[in-house]
């Protein structure tokens, strides 16, 4: 098993000590810190997502354009975006990266944070939301003709991107998540899935269902 250090980048200069110091979207601060990542040898930085935040996007393009290694992961809600558009803006900044680029995907489990966005489906609904967009982003990245999409969320007919994802088979999934529906879909789906830090083997015993369906045998 390899092991990767990624930190974390904002859109400026703040954290759980420090109050929030300078412009809001701060072109300087997001710059530095992520050339300083890059010179402290992490492999990757997260980039978050908020519902009342600069967008997640932006600040990606900003740091990687100022970077030459370093790898970023891209934190991404589904449900405000569609599918095939967000397939196509993940392939295009993952070509404007060199394709240097990952997406964490992360369904909501703050009720009052998604309603500030419009979204007041459930905790289980959106992780079902959550399923239908994989499938249909996954669809779209790898599809060597144009797809029709018929799910419970999202409907497309002839749906197409002309931009492939550099990486193979597509950008690397990354998700998030500690629920029974969490670990449903990140079995289907996953690449890597962002767990809380527990005992060793912790997550497969209470999992089990999970480890199975991603290939791990539980403990």
């Amino acid at each position: 098993m390899s092991i990767q250090f990624l930190g974390m980048i904002g859109h400026r200069l703040s954290s759980e000590t420090i109050a929030p110091v300078g412009p809001i979207f701060d072109r300087d601060y997001i710059v530095r810190f992520a050339q300083t990542h890059e010179a402290a040898g992490f492999d990757r930085l997260l980039v978050g997502h908020w519902s009342d935040q600069p967008d997640g996007f932006l600040v990606t393009a900003l740091a990687g354009l100022s970077t030459q290694k370093i790898q970023y992961l891209l934190a991404h809600r589904p449900g405000f975006v569609s599918p095939t558009l967000a397939a196509r803006k993940f392939a295009t900044l993952e070509h404007l990266l060199g394709g240097r680029l990952a997406v964490h995907i992360i369904s909501g489990g703050n009720d009052a944070e998604q309603r500030r966005d419009g979204d007041y489906l459930d905790h289980d609904q959106r992780y079902a939301r959550t399923d239908a967009f994989l499938d249909t982003v996954r669809q779209v990245w790898t599809s060597e003709q144009p797809v029709d999409i018929h799910n419970d969320f999202y409907q497309a007919e002839q749906a197409w991107s002309a931009i492939r994802p550099l990486q193979k088979p597509h950008l690397p999934i990354y998700f998030g998540g500690s629920s029974e529906a969490a670990i449903a879909v990140a079995g289907k789906h996953a690449d890597v899935f962002a767990l809380w830090g527990r005992v060793a083997g912790a997550n497969r015993r209470d999992h089990p269902a999970g480890a199975r369906r991603s290939g791990e045998t539980p403990a």
